[in-house]
């Protein structure tokens, strides 16, 4: 048996969901058990990697989140953290009465914004850790972003008889992504609905005898 990981771009799979009302259901999402599914025959599953962050202004969907990641680690998923940063903005809003003062054609109000960081990164160098150390035989990289090519073609350079899957999250678009594995050979496929029916936990999901239940709003 070929030894397989996962590595999940942990945003980029929750907003293909998060983004279709009628897919809100599949968030209670097992990710070894749809990782598992996604497997070619004679390959075992050795390591799924979860690639997240917090959000730490929003206590309500920061418990969800950290419930959801504590479920998953239960299975056996590894878990690897990014963060958040604060970013000043500027409103660039058409606005014909700006509430900044002056004939503005844009509002010009400041806000704050919280940008993902490190994610890509540690994805990108967790790939490229694995080809080098020879950790598996084949590598799943489930995510639609193209930020991620260059991490993919190191691997493979790396580690030429590696085998290099990319899973497309349910409606990504992400042509560049599929324009290089056509271009290199690379088995890719996007998953259905029915697969992220088929890896739903249980519930209640019961974690050393606490019960965690799928929030009433994902239903």
């Amino acid at each position: 048996m070929r030894k397989a990981a996962f590595f999940i771009d942990g945003f980029n799979l929750y907003h293909s969901i998060a983004n279709r009302k009628n897919l809100h259901k599949y968030k209670w999402l097992n990710l070894w058990q749809l990782s598992q599914s996604l497997l070619l025959p004679q390959e075992t599953l050795t390591d799924v990697f979860y690639f997240t962050a917090f959000t730490d202004w929003n206590p309500g969907r920061k418990k969800r989140h950290q419930d959801y990641v504590l479920i998953n680690e239960s299975v056996g998923c590894k878990v690897v953290l990014g963060k958040f940063l604060q970013k000043d903005r500027i409103s660039m809003v058409e606005c014909n009465t700006p509430c900044c003062g002056g004939a503005k054609r844009f509002c010009g109000k400041k806000f704050v914004a919280h940008e993902e960081k490190m994610t890509d990164v540690n994805i990108a160098v967790n790939i490229v850790k694995a080809a080098a150390l020879r950790s598996y035989d084949s590598i799943y990289l489930l995510s639609g972003d193209n930020d991620l090519i260059p991490a993919l073609e190191t691997a493979r350079e790396i580690s030429p008889s590696l085998r290099l899957r990319i899973v497309l999250p349910i409606n990504a678009r992400a042509k560049n992504i599929m324009d290089f594995c056509q271009s290199n050979k690379l088995r890719y496929m996007k998953i259905k609905e029915q697969t992220l029916a088929a890896a739903q936990f249980c519930d209640p999901f019961i974690v050393n005898g606490q019960s965690y239940s799928k929030p009433t709003h994902w239903a």
